[in-house]
This record gives structure tokens, C-alpha cells and sequence, in this order.
């Protein structure tokens, strides 16, 4: 027997050797450019189906409520009302008839339109909140002798469904079929439109026209030639003419509208560029049917919201040279 030291060590179980642990593997930059590319491109489609899944919500801004009440907003039961109207497609719209200061004291609403005389201003708003937001527009339109009319679209304010282009079309139709059925024909009606309302109006002044029953006039406040041009200048990082589907065409349309015109656009415009205005005059023809020229009022440092609060004298003169140009024959208004 060995010394207790050897049998310990003869006992002792030796372990085999670990194996080697295997060579990390080493990449190149090839390798890592090319798959921060693909995360690149995958999270770049995602961004772009988000946008065209989303993009009526980005279009339309509708503020809605249970009851949109002019006088809540200021204006005198004697001169303004509510009124409903029914699309084809059976939507029901809410909307505000808000008449001159002469038919005050009349007990019925719609006998004041039946005068023969007067004309009337369908207004066509942008697309955020509802008609509550332009009382005051529509009641200086009044002041003037006019019956100023404002139909939300469908999901704005008390109207029903959802906004979407070719619904607020059939809105548009609606609207002047309410007007025309109280008596004032598109003869006596002025189109008149707020940034996407323009193009509304636009494409309702083309389908007049196109009729032979063209509107008495159009007026167009910040208007864009079309929302896809629109889109590309906001989102120029991803492919909106392949992804939009609501166009909105104003530029392709104008060229067909044989009405007088009056445009008004500010130069400090951040929504909808200025240039957009001017092209999309230009694109008008230089004279309605009757030989009245188009007109352009530019107003240097106004911007998009503010229009016709910051327009001072220059847009009150203008708007009221147009609707004494397109009251030729009637009487004079204020």
C-alpha cells in the first residue's frame, strides 16, 4: 500500500478536458448595412400602410355634436334656423339658414326665399369643426343682403355617417337641392368655398356648369389644386399618389367652370401653399360665359386661419366688388 498522498491520486477521477469554445462568428460591414436596410424598408411599409389605413383621419378633422344651435352662436331666432336635408344615399346633414336683415321680421322662413330676387350663399366649409365655427362669416354674407346657407358634412357636427370625398359630392348636391327647392335656382346661387370646401365647391360649379345651369358665381378662399399635391408637399417622404385615394382634383375640374370667379388666397399660407391658389386661377378661364373676368386678391401676411379676419379692407373691398358684379340687374346691395 502506498502512502495515503498516492492513493489519492490514484483514486482521483481526472475530468476529460473541456472542449474549446467555438470561434464567434465575425460579420462584415456588408452584413450589417444590409440588415439595417431591411429594417429600414420594413418599418418604411409600415409607416405607409399605416398612412393609407389612416388616412381619412388625417384628412377630415369633424367636430361633432349633439345640436349645433345658431343661436347658442349668436344669431337672432328671427334670422337664423336650423335645417335638415337628406343626401341619396339617405344621410340625414344638419344645417343653418341664416337670412338677410330685410326678411327679419317675416314669420316664415321659406316664403324669404320665394322673393325672386335675393340670392343665395352656399357655403362649403373646411375640414376641421362645423358650421358653428363660421356664424360670423355667414352672417356678414347676410348683411348683405344674401341668404347665407352652411350644411355640415356627413360626421360633422349633427350630421350623420362619415366623411369621405365622394360623400361630401352627394352633400354638395343635397345642399343645392334644399336651396333650389325654396325657390332660388343655381342662377341666383353663389358657391362658396373654405380650403377643402373650394374643392366641394369646385366640383359642384363643374357638374352645373356642365349642365347648362351654372351658378351665379364662385368664391374660393384658400384653395388647393388638388389634395394629392397637397399631401406630397406635407408628407413628401412617402408615395402619396400611389397611396391617396381621396384626390379631391380642383385643377382638372376649374378649366370647365364657366362662372364668375373670385379667388383669395394669403402668402403666408403654411396649410395649403400660396402658389396653389395662383395655380389653380390660372387654371380658371379668364372670363365666365357672360364676359365677367376672373379676379385674384393676394393678401401678403395672412395665413391660413385668418383669412378674413386679418384680410382687412382689401378682402372686405373684394368680396364686395364680386357680389355687386354678380348682383348686375338686382338691386344694390350694401
Amino acid at each position: 500500500m502506498g502512502s495515503l498522498a498516492e492513493r489519492a491520486v490514484a483514486e482521483r477521477v481526472v475530468s476529460p478536458p473541456e472542449p474549446a469554445p467555438a470561434a464567434t462568428a465575425r460579420y462584415g460591414w456588408a452584413y450589417y448595412l444590409k440588415r439595417s436596410v431591411l429594417y429600414f424598408l420594413g418599418g418604411y411599409l409600415l409607416l405607409c400602410a399605416a398612412l393609407f389605413a389612416l388616412q381619412r383621419k388625417l384628412i377630415y378633422a369633424p367636430t361633432r355634436a349633439e345640436a349645433v344651435d345658431p343661436q347658442r352662436a349668436g344669431l337672432a331666432p328671427d334670422r337664423a334656423r336650423n335645417v335638415t336635408v337628406l343626401a341619396a344615399d339617405g344621410v340625414t346633414l344638419g344645417g343653418w339658414h341664416v337670412r338677410p336683415e330685410a326678411c327679419a321680421g317675416e314669420a316664415d322662413f321659406d316664403a324669404s326665399m320665394r322673393d325672386g330676387e335675393r340670392m343665395a350663399v352656399l357655403f362649403f366649409h373646411g375640414n376641421g369643426g362645423h358650421r358653428g365655427h363660421r356664424a360670423e362669416l355667414l352672417y356678414n354674407l347676410s348683411r348683405r343682403g344674401l341668404h347665407a346657407c352652411c350644411f355640415d358634412y356627413r360626421g360633422y357636427g349633427d350630421s350623420a355617417g362619415a366623411p369621405h370625398e365622394e360623400g361630401l359630392a352627394l352633400d354638395a348636391r343635397a345642399a343645392l337641392a334644399w336651396v333650389r327647392e325654396r325657390g332660388i335656382p343655381p342662377e341666383r346661387t353663389i358657391l362658396w368655398g373654405e380650403s377643402l370646401g373650394c374643392a366641394v365647391a369646385v366640383r359642384l360649379a363643374e357638374e352645373l356648369c356642365a349642365a347648362g345651369t351654372p351658378p351665379q358665381g364662385l368664391a374660393l378662399e384658400m384653395p388647393f389644386t388638388s389634395l394629392t399635391e397637397v399631401a406630397a408637399h406635407l408628407y413628401w417622404f412617402v408615395p402619396v399618389r400611389l397611396i391617396l385615394q381621396e384626390r379631391y382634383p380642383s385643377v382638372e375640374r376649374i378649366p370647365r367652370v364657366t362662372c364668375p370667379l373670385l379667388v383669395i388666397h394669403g402668402t403666408d399660407d403654411r396649410v395649403v401653399p400660396f402658389e396653389h391658389g395662383r395655380r389653380l386661377f390660372e387654371a380658371a378661364p379668364a372670363a365666365s360665359a357672360g364676359g365677367l373676368p376672373k379676379r385674384f386678391l393676394e393678401l401678403p401676411g395672412v395665413g391660413h386661419h385668418d383669412l378674413s379676419a386679418r384680410g382687412g379692407p382689401a378682402y372686405e373691398s373684394a368680396v364686395r366688388e364680386f357680389l355687386a358684379s354678380l348682383s348686375a340687374g338686382k338691386r344694390e346691395l350694401p
